[in-house]
């Protein structure tokens, strides 16, 4: 599609789809992976995975680095007319998983014990958690190259086929999960090489797709020599997006932290239920910053201000929208939800009752913190783009430092929408800021 001379909306929605679609995909994959995991694993599954996750976090944050950074400055350099620039990114962003990916899983597969003992873990969750770590940290390539490629392949001009390779990797993912937990019943093991054969078949598309681009896009073996320039650009672009899920991750560690020290297991169990429910509406709303990124990229480099801000509209209007009806959907059926993940466990369903209540009431705000992000991101400006993924953390820290001192467990469960409520008011400011400064 040439962006120079399609309306807006239609551009929108030629991006926003296939990354939405894919988005969706890796969160209904994520929901049905929790869901085998609740049914036949039960309540220490649940709590393994999520003990696990922090460190699986870290992966997640330098892949969503690499990728959004490559796919960002790949747009502002075709917007710009520069092709080759552009293709230099894009062969950065295939040569960093394995770069990054060996000597980061290797330093995370030694950390394991320490890091679920840091936790707090013990018993059956922790080694469920520690089946589950051995395999994702030692594949750290494979993971990395699953999060960056699609970004490489929508960046190129082809977001239908990046969701292709994504759905075709769920779509695994779910078969294997019946087959390596379900059938065979390999524990959480089973869903770490479930999780790591899906991507490896997306990862096979994406590889295709961008080795059978035509010119001007084709890559050359000059473009996968690596540049410290090229890869300062890369990790300037996309380093709120890592900051924003490391913050993730040191969230999900403080609060397995201290829901094992107000209550055990089942609490955790029960946070790891939010959690799948929180991802779900998380990755809607990266989906939705992810269509909108390549055309503000491209508008920005092109001098097309008007076309910038309204792009950045619409997005909210169908992010935080579509966020708010979901989460007052989650406020009126918590029982209904908690149920898709386990039926029979009825201490672990009431306890995750009160955690969808208190927790998520704000959950359509963390749709708008992605959206303003990704916005500054697909501008080049990297600092505002921070601001916003820092303030998170240090907005977070002292309210999960006092209000469980004060309200003790649920103390834990409002930690997350009340600063979030604080953030998005700091966010508000810096976006007027930026809409200064462009008219």
């Amino acid at each position: 599609m040439l962006l120079d001379q399609a309306p807006l909306h239609k551009a929108f929605w030629h991006y926003t789809l296939p990354s939405l679609a894919a988005l969706l995909v890796s969160g209904t994959y994520q929901i049905i992976d929790g869901i085998f995991i609740g049914h036949y694993i039960g309540a220490d599954g649940l709590a393994g995975i999520n003990l696990a996750w922090p460190l699986i976090g870290v992966l997640l944050a330098v892949g969503m680095m690499i990728g959004i950074g490559c796919g960002a400055q790949a747009s502002l350099s075709l917007g710009a007319k520069e092709p080759d620039t552009a293709r230099a990114f894009l062969g950065m962003g295939i040569i960093l998983p394995v770069l990054f990916g060996l000597p980061i899983g290797w330093l995370l597969f030694y950390q394991i014990e320490n890091f679920l003992l840091f936790q707090g873990a013990s018993g059956a969750a922790a080694g469920h958690s520690q089946d589950y770590l051995i395999w994702m940290t030692l594949a750290a390539p494979v993971v990395l190259a699953s999060i960056i490629f699609p970004f490489l392949v929508r960046n190129m001009g082809a977001p239908r086929l990046a969701t292709l390779a994504i759905l075709v990797g769920a779509c695994s993912n779910i078969f294997l999960d019946a087959l390596f937990i379900a059938w065979f019943g390999w524990g959480l093991m089973g869903a770490a090489l479930a999780t790591l054969l899906g991507e490896s078949l997306s990862i096979g598309i994406c590889i295709l797709v961008l080795l059978r681009q035509k010119q001007p896009h084709k890559l050359k073996l000059t473009d996968f020599r690596p540049r410290l320039f090229t890869l300062h650009r890369i990790t300037s672009t996309g380093f709120s997006s890592m900051v924003m899920y490391l913050y993730i991750s040191f969230s999900v560690v403080l609060h397995n932290i201290l829901l094992i020290r107000y209550g055990s297991s089942l609490e955790v169990a029960a946070y790891s239920i939010a959690g799948y429910l929180m991802a779900f509406y998380y990755l809607t709303a990266e989906g939705i910053a992810g269509g909108m990124q390549p055309l503000v990229s491209y508008y920005y480099g092109a001098g097309k201000i008007r076309q910038v801000k309204a792009t950045f509209y619409l997005a909210i209007k169908i992010g935080v929208g579509g966020g708010l009806l979901f989460t007052v959907s989650l406020l009126i059926w918590p029982g209904f939800f908690a149920s898709i993940f386990n039926q029979h466990d009825s201490e672990l369903l009431e306890i995750t009752r009160w955690a969808i209540r208190l927790h998520l009431f704000a959950l359509f705000l963390d749709g708008f913190l992605v959206l303003a992000s990704c916005w500054f991101q697909a501008l080049g400006k990297g600092r505002p783009a921070t601001l916003v993924s820092m303030g998170n953390l240090l907005i977070q820290l002292p309210f999960l430092a006092v209000l469980p001192t004060l309200l003790g467990q649920s103390g834990v469960w409002l930690a997350v929408p009340l600063s979030n409520i604080c953030l998005s008011a700091f966010a508000i400011y810096l976006l007027w800021r930026q809409f200064r400064q462009l008219a």
